[in-house]
């Protein structure tokens, strides 16, 4: 059973549609990478899965299940979502904000549980952000903002983990942290769906990857059916080159001559 189904999705915003007749399949234990242009419809693709703002027609399941049918407060402990803005001023503690992840397991006004605090900690530090516990979140940089996020999302515990550029801000070593996480979530078959502009390094961890241009799929399939110096250089509108790289078995994307 897949984690998340869509078929002839189309979805938008009041009498604007961004999405046009998308179709993919994301099994558990699965990274799936949404790439394209700006605008490309990458954001609005991860919104309709939770129903966030976005007018939506086709159908959409979540491990079985029509999303019209699962109640909010089952909503929140089965798909987890970071969007690429958040509130930046929060006058909330680092802890606190990821403690926030945990709402979904809570009782009414139920103080923060020893498991709540002990999964919130160990988030925290497959995030690298546990030294950031005591920091008031308004004053941390942009990185270590995101980072703190993530580690929020990954409190919730999902069975399904929507990602909005996360790596966004991120310097490199973190972004090489941020891929080997996700990958070790699969591997504990979580579901992910990441949209991302760092296409040659994500190339090495995705299992499949959507090429979303002007709303509608470009390609689905593994990455080694999608990124093709043809398929990439006509959606990017820019001359590209694609390496195979047989130690990795990754996918390189460079500016060609």
């Amino acid at each position: 059973m897949s984690a998340l189904s869509m078929t002839g999705v189309r979805a938008g915003y009041n009498d604007l549609n961004v999405l046009r007749g998308i179709d993919i399949s994301v099994m558990p234990g699965e990274i799936c990478g949404l790439i394209g242009p700006n605008g490309a419809g990458k954001s609005t693709l991860l919104r309709s899965v939770i129903g966030l703002g976005v007018r939506m027609e086709g159908a959409i399941t979540l491990c079985g299940e029509d999303i019209a049918s699962i109640p909010r407060s089952r909503m929140a402990r089965l798909v987890s979502y970071l969007p690429q803005n958040f509130n930046p001023s929060s006058r909330l503690s680092v802890f606190e904000t990821v403690l926030l992840g945990r709402h979904p397991y809570r009782r009414g006004w139920s103080m923060d549980s020893r498991e709540d605090l002990e999964t919130a900690r160990l988030c925290m530090e497959e995030t690298d952000t546990w030294h950031l516990r005591e920091r008031s979140f308004s004053n941390l940089s942009g990185g270590e903002k995101r980072l703190v996020m993530l580690a929020s999302a990954l409190a919730q515990e999902p069975r399904l983990l929507l990602l909005d550029e996360p790596g966004s801000s991120l310097d490199f070593r973190h972004q090489l942290s941020m891929w080997k996480l996700l990958r070790k979530l699969s591997g504990n078959g979580i579901a992910v769906v990441v949209s991302t502009h760092e296409v040659a390094l994500a190339g090495r961890y995705m299992d499949s990857v959507l090429l979303l241009s002007g709303g509608r799929s470009a390609a689905f399939g593994s990455p080694k059916e999608v990124f093709t110096a043809g398929i990439l250089s006509e959606v990017f509108q820019v001359d590209l080159t694609v390496l195979h790289d047989g130690m990795t078995d990754s996918w390189v994307v460079v500016p060609g001559p």
